[in-house]
């Protein structure tokens, strides 16, 4: 599946420093061919992007939407003091390939959906489709692509989560952040909820009979207890999945939970 997305190019010997201080994920470790994935936080610990950060031999490349981009350059200028670095964008496409076999496609590891997975630059996409098929693959549309992180649980950044959340918030705190590397904007308050903070809500995966309105109210006791923020019919599981911003108490496995026309059961 090719991405809308779009690089910037960390090039200079302070790369790996000054990326350190501006994302949550411990980069240091990042050598050719490898990748992590991350959020850039604000000073309040709230998300303003994620992205995997793909190790080269002379650069860091970082991943972002490119809705994201600009913000992300303006972003990273105003914080390079005295790294001896540069920010480059080159004009370049990306293409994902996700599931158990996506390696032997070649490109860096970035497992976007928890089954394995590599994100290929500047490569055709036809030509990866066939050879995905001779895998047992294929490529797949946007709707393909919404039930197959659905299924995973596996939210996105502006379908399920945006800048209103902070990164415990979406789940994916546990291959998004670092809890014990150096200094970055936004960590003060990212350690602080983690250490001694509560968490109002989380985003969690759910499965129903059948499928939800856009946007529909999770309510118990006619209490609004959450809002689903995706969704997608599945013919082979004989139901619907959805991802959806619960408030605390209510993010438990198992909670069952009424949304417009049936009800979800919350699955993690």
């Amino acid at each position: 599946r090719a991405l809308d997305a779009a690089i910037l190019r960390i090039v200079g010997p302070d790369r790996w420093t000054c990326l350190q201080g501006q994302v949550t994920n411990d980069v240091h470790a990042i050598g050719p061919g490898q990748s992590t994935y991350t959020f850039v936080v604000d000073v309040r610990g709230k998300i303003l992007a994620d992205a995997f950060v793909l190790g080269r031999e002379d650069s860091l490349d970082v991943v972002f939407a490119r809705s994201r981009v600009d913000a992300m350059a303006a972003r990273f200028d105003k914080y390079i003091v005295m790294e001896d670095v540069e920010v480059e964008r080159p004009d370049a496409s990306i293409v994902t390939a996700q599931g158990p076999r996506a390696a032997e496609l070649g490109g860096f590891h970035c497992d976007r959906l928890g089954w394995g997975g590599v994100d290929l630059v500047d490569r055709s996409v036809d030509e990866l489709a066939e050879q995905a098929r001779a895998l047992g693959g294929g490529e797949v549309d946007e709707d393909g692509w919404r039930l197959a992180r659905l299924r995973a649980g596996r939210p996105e950044l502006d379908q399920d989560f945006d800048e209103s959340c902070y990164p415990q918030e979406t789940g994916l705190d546990p291959i998004a952040v670092s809890f014990v590397k150096g200094c970055y904007v936004g960590q003060e308050v990212v350690c602080m909820l983690q250490n001694r903070g509560q968490l109002r809500r989380r985003t969690v995966q759910l499965f129903g009979d059948l499928e939800p309105e856009d946007g529909a109210t999770l309510r118990i006791d006619g209490a609004e207890a959450g809002v689903v923020r995706s969704h997608a019919a599945d013919p082979e599981a004989s139901g619907a999945w959805a991802i959806a911003l619960v408030k605390r108490a209510h993010a438990t496995e198992g909670q069952v939970l009424p949304a417009r026309p049936g009800v979800l059961t919350v699955r993690q």
